[in-house]
């Protein structure tokens, strides 16, 4: 049986700049990654703290950020959704993550710890694989 484990991100919302239309999307900094299952009533407890403290001390550089923030807990499911697990049939084997909440970046803002660092090594994104080949 596999454990429950479970991750809190931080996110900020911002509006497409290309084109000042009505696109809005997050961009998301996990805080904790691979928590066990029995210490997330502890996260809920603390999350609108956690929340107004990233509020505070978020170092922000860009211009369409809108104003609204969010601190969530996900499951491993949502955490770790590949491309596989979005288009089924037409991306077998590809085991990049769909979402970047910041799982690869431990140098995002206000990442605290992972409880199970191994479980990382399995996944990458399309991103990293452009950065790799570009050296």
């Amino acid at each position: 049986m596999t454990k429950k484990l479970y991750h809190l991100v931080y996110g900020r919302e911002y509006q497409d700049s290309d084109d000042r239309s009505d696109e809005f999307f997050y961009v998301y900094n996990t805080i904790f990654r691979n928590v066990p299952a029995n210490l997330v009533t502890t996260l809920m407890q603390y999350k609108d703290k956690i929340k107004n403290y990233c509020d505070k001390n978020y170092k922000e550089d860009a211009s369409n950020f809108v104003g609204n923030t969010v601190v969530r807990i996900l499951s491993n499911k949502e955490y770790y959704k590949t491309y596989e697990d979005a288009f089924g049939d037409v991306a077998v084997g590809d085991n990049n993550l769909f979402n970047d909440y910041g799982q690869l970046w431990n140098t995002r803002q206000f990442f605290k710890y992972d409880f199970n660092p191994k479980i990382i090594e399995d996944y990458k994104t399309k991103r990293q694989q452009y950065i790799n080949q570009m050296n």
